[in-house]
């Protein structure tokens, strides 16, 4: 898929001009005759499918999928709401991605194998509850899994952006404030210290050193947390690496926690979504295994199907993982028990929505007092090094 920026003539001649995305020339042509466009020029732009340029956001989304629900419920076929929001949606990008998949559908394909060409917008788990929603001709159920989804992980995005902005800030600030001490400030002050005829304390030997150090390598701090993050990027690329840097990150205390109650709470709403649908156990476990993140813990689904196929419980095997909460691991065995799969799982993502916000509460709670109580004691700490010997100076003279 190439992108061009072109420009055409409208049915009333007047000039139009915009961005779209088609398999070749004679495709744009063809796109655009569908738009009551006739293409008079073009250029290929030089970036690859699924760039930033050509991204669609969560809202977007929503809005694709609200759309196609409705016109569902509706009884307008696929092809058909598809090319209605190619041609009225308020999002360039959106009409361009539209018109791809419209196109798609047109030459034969299923509109889930259509979605499918873009792995970088549509999830491989969306993608399989649309060819469940083909095949049991239930569409609108899948749309409406996929909006409650999208819509769930946005408020847990936007909950935790709200929640780590401030401590962020206060974090960015306090390496600010002691960057502008040690190398403007101390130094000053210190080269006065050194002039004097003073024993200096140990705590301003260790400003002075600490000064110094920051001064001939301030390069090495700057770029120091940046380059580890970029390391540990590269060493993720490994996919053994990458499932011990996730582990890693479920033994950091609250935020491990947190992590592990988001990917258990959609993990047990997919798993009851595909088990509703008609779906054998082995097959949920493949499907709703899409929509965890951390590593460790979708590798540990891998060994849960394997001990299910040779004929454990469901709710043994996952509490042989050690990753989910025993909440999970009890609504799977009321599920087992009861027959009642789908109603034990549902319940489980409206006890964690609450535990989740909890939690990021508690984060924020403990992130700021400890940033403060560190700020606090840095400037302690530069206060009494600096005016210590300077007291103990102007002490001793007449």
């Amino acid at each position: 898929m190439y992108h061009y920026r072109y420009k055409a003539i409208n049915e009333i001649g007047k000039y139009v001009s915009g961005k779209m995305s088609a398999e070749n020339p004679a495709d744009l042509a063809t796109l655009l005759r569908a738009s009551q466009l006739e293409l008079v020029s073009f250029k290929e732009e030089k970036q690859a499918s699924g760039s930033f340029l050509d991204k669609v956001n969560p809202r977007d989304l929503i809005m694709i999928f609200v759309h196609l629900e409705q016109l569902e419920k509706a009884g307008v076929s696929i092809i058909d709401s598809i090319h209605d929001l190619a041609e009225t949606a308020d999002s360039q990008k959106v009409r361009n991605l539209m018109h791809e998949i419209h196109e798609s559908i047109k030459n034969g394909s299923l509109f889930s194998e259509s979605l499918a060409k873009r792995p970088d917008i549509f999830s491989p788990t969306y993608i399989g509850l649309i060819a469940m929603g083909e095949k049991t001709g239930n569409l609108a159920a899948a749309f409406a899994s996929i909006i409650e989804d999208i819509k769930w992980n946005t408020d847990i995005k936007r909950k935790t952006k709200k929640a780590t902005t401030g401590p962020m800030f206060g974090l960015l600030m306090m390496f600010v404030v002691m960057g502008i001490m040690t190398t403007v400030v101390v130094p000053k002050v210190t080269a006065f210290l050194k002039t004097q005829e003073i024993d200096l304390p140990a705590v301003t030997v260790a400003l002075i050193g600490f000064s110094d150090f920051m001064q001939n390598n301030w390069y090495f701090v700057v770029f120091s947390i940046p380059g580890f993050w970029m390391f540990i990027k590269i060493l993720s690329q490994s996919d053994e690496i990458a499932v011990r840097v996730d582990d890693l990150k479920l033994k950091v205390p609250v935020i491990g926690s947190i992590i592990n109650k988001i990917d258990a709470a959609k993990f047990c709403q997919f798993f009851s979504m595909t088990f509703k649908s008609g779906l054998g156990v082995l097959e949920c476990l493949d499907a709703s295994s899409g929509v965890i993140k951390n590593k460790a813990i979708k590798r540990s689904i891998i060994v849960v199907k394997q001990q299910v196929s040779d004929g454990q419980s469901l709710a043994k095997s996952i509490s042989m993982t050690g990753y989910f909460p025993n909440l999970v691991v009890r609504m799977f065995k009321v599920g087992e028990e009861s027959g009642n799969m789908e109603s034990a799982l549902q319940n489980i993502k409206f006890f964690y929505d609450r535990e989740i916000n909890d939690s990021i509460d508690k984060l924020v709670s403990m992130i700021q007092p400890t940033i403060t109580l560190v700020m606090g004691g840095m400037i302690a700490w530069i206060t009494i090094a600096v005016f210590g010997p300077i007291y103990g100076t102007f002490s001793k003279l007449n």
